[in-house]
């Protein structure tokens, strides 16, 4: 109830809701009072028209009794003006006019008429028709005083209506100087307490708005404008506060940021500094100085290590450290990887003067070793600093796992590759050779044993075959053991191997390729270019060919390479003797998990085949499209 009766009290809307409402008031009451006059008021006039009329009537009755004493003169014009009299004494407008409290003046004035009419005057009216002169001057006489009676209530019944208007009036007037005083003090509110603040509150909004965090608003009272200044006003300090701090936060953020664009800068950098170069010193003397810049701390050494051996070995010492120098010792260096091992972070090593930072080089949880940061006694690394280092850590122990395998990668690689180079001689050179010492030896028994001429000739025209074929062998041993792509890809390869045949043996070759250059890896690719390169030099040196064509497809996820020529043709499948190029070509395509046929064609000359799955990247997406198809 307190809260209400505080409410109502201190309530603007209230407060103006209260003036109109008594504005209404006061005009529904001069209405409703000017209403009831009006009905009140109803038949007065009338009434006051009959009474005035009984006078004249009472004047006539008068001349008729006097003429009635003339004898030929007739009575009934007498008899109908007392008839007219009594109508309008008793008529019911007059009658309605007069008030019905019978202690009222008029009712009492209505009264004595209407007894002295019929207790006196109009028995006197026969005596004075009958009686004579005497008769009719007593009736004059009593007539006059009637009509003094007559007149006192007609005034009377005018007294009452004049009465009436005044008290309309009255009523009338203080509710018209009601309405003005209240229209007044509505006006008076409306202005003190609604337009005012309103207009304060709005050039306050304005000088807000032009950055005066000042200002304030003079309406804080209790209602509802004055809640809205207070509203104003503590808003207004919020955002006085806000302003006063937003410079330092927007320096803040753009601290933040500018650290932020520096660590992406120095990590991209970093990244492709050791993707673009070898990890060599050189390498990592620039991370370091790049580290330096921004870190603010002098780098010591960079530490590699071999997994599970305690002793590393400084890959990257920084000139001139002597700290680092006599820190980077073997008997040390279990405490660094011991503070740097897998991913455990950003650690503080030594103490005083040889106090370093030691950052872990690590990738995928596995360490490769350390860096080391000369870090002043009592000096505080921020915390977007250590994440940065954590970060260049791990990028340069992935580097440090990519040349690792890279490095077996290569080994694995020149393993295969003298496994090939070991076989390819197996299976031509060494075996030609063989076959020139049997040669040899029995060139020797013919000899010891005086065989005839023609066998020793024989014999030295098998050396020589042999020894022709195995010079051959060997010039096209090196050609393979020196072809490379060089990074132009399988067609361009290709179609540098297609002239250099066809202006070597004057043959008019083509090359139909419809592989888009991604299906294979680079080892398949070699294989290719090896097979196709082999079937060009059987093309070149027993084919007798005047044209040959190469062609690359896929076809249902198979690779398919054909050579083709119309030359002499091939009389079987089987190699001649001494011959090792099927041989070769059948060994790559088994090395490639495929096969190789080779087959004379129905209008003229040999085509060889070479149908394997790739196992390069694409191969299963190729072959998914294939299916798809």
């Amino acid at each position: 109830m307190k809260m209400d009766r505080r409410f109502f009290a201190e309530s603007l809307v209230v407060r103006l809701g209260i003036a109109l409402g008594a504005i209404v008031l006061l005009a529904l009451a001069a209405t409703i009072s000017a209403t009831v006059f009006a009905e009140l008021s109803t038949g007065k006039a009338a009434a006051i028209n009959i009474a005035g009329s009984l006078r004249m009537q009472s004047y006539w009755i008068t001349v008729q009794v006097l003429r009635a004493g003339d004898s030929n003169h007739s009575p009934a014009e007498l008899r109908q003006a007392v008839a007219d009299f009594e109508s309008r004494l008793h008529s019911p407008l007059l009658a309605g006019g007069v008030p019905s409290d019978l202690t009222d003046p008029t009712r009492r004035a209505y009264d004595r008429v209407a007894t002295e009419w019929s207790g006196t005057l109009k028995p006197a009216i026969a005596r004075a028709v009958t009686e004579g002169a005497p008769a009719r001057d007593a009736f004059v006489a009593r007539m006059a005083a009637y009509v003094l009676d007559v007149d006192r209530l007609v005034y009377l019944l005018e007294h009452d209506l004049e009465q009436r208007i005044q008290a309309l009036r009255l009523v009338q007037g203080v509710a018209l100087f009601a309405i003005i005083v209240v229209m007044f003090v509505a006006l008076f509110l409306m202005h003190a307490q609604v337009i005012v603040p309103l207009a304060d509150l709005l050039a306050c909004a304005r000088r807000v708005r032009v950055g005066e965090f000042a200002v304030r608003a003079r309406h804080t009272g209790e209602d509802e404008l004055g809640q809205l200044g207070q509203s104003f006003n503590y808003m207004v300090e919020d955002l006085s506060r806000s302003y006063a701090t937003l410079e330092a936060r927007v320096q803040e953020k753009t601290e933040q940021l500018a650290r932020t664009n520096v660590s992406l800068e120095v990590l991209y950098h970093t990244t492709r500094t050791l993707a673009e170069n070898a990890l060599t010193q050189t390498t990592l003397d620039g991370v370091m100085r790049d580290i330096e810049r921004v870190i603010g701390l002098k780098p010591a050494a960079i530490c590699a290590r071999e997994e599970d051996d305690r002793r590393g070995f400084p890959v990257a010492l920084q000139a001139g450290s002597e700290p680092s120098q006599s820190w980077c010792q073997l008997e040390r260096c279990e405490e660094c990887f011991a503070a740097g091992a897998g991913d455990s972070g950003v650690r503080i090593v030594g103490r005083g003067e040889e106090q370093m930072l030691s950052v872990p080089l690590s990738e995928g949880g596995k360490p490769y070793g350390v860096m080391l940061l000369r870090l002043p006694a009592g000096m505080q690394i921020e915390e977007w600093k250590m994440k940065l280092l954590e970060s260049i850590g791990h990028h340069i122990g992935a580097a440090f796992a990519a040349a690792k395998r890279s490095d077996e990668r290569r080994g694995i690689a020149l393993l295969e590759e003298r496994s090939v180079i070991a076989r390819e001689l197996h299976d031509s050179l060494a075996q030609s050779l063989t076959y020139l010492k049997i040669q040899v030896t029995r060139l020797k028994q013919q000899l010891k044993s005086g065989g005839t001429r023609e066998r020793t000739d024989e014999v030295v025209e098998e050396l020589k075959l042999g020894i022709t074929n195995a010079y051959r062998q060997l010039r096209e041993l090196l050609t393979t053991f020196r072809l490379r792509i060089d990074g132009r890809g399988l067609s361009e390869a290709l179609q540098e191997t297609i002239r250099e045949f066809s202006q070597r043996a004057g043959v008019e070759i083509q090359l139909h390729d419809r592989l888009l250059g991604h299906e294979l890896d680079s080892s398949e690719q070699i294989h290719v270019l090896q097979v196709v390169r082999e079937a060009l030099t059987n093309v070149e040196h027993h084919a007798h060919a005047r044209s040959a064509a190469v062609r690359l497809a896929i076809d249902q996820g198979l690779i398919r390479v054909a050579v083709e020529d119309d030359g002499v043709g091939i009389k079987d499948a089987e190699a001649p003797t001494h011959h090792y190029g099927l041989a070769i070509m059948r060994d790559r395509a088994a090395t490639l998990g495929g096969k190789l046929s080779v087959a004379r064609r129905a209008e003229g000359g040999t085509r060889v085949e070479l149908e394997f799955s790739p196992r390069g990247p694409f191969q299963v997406a190729t072959s998914n499209a294939t299916a798809a198809a």
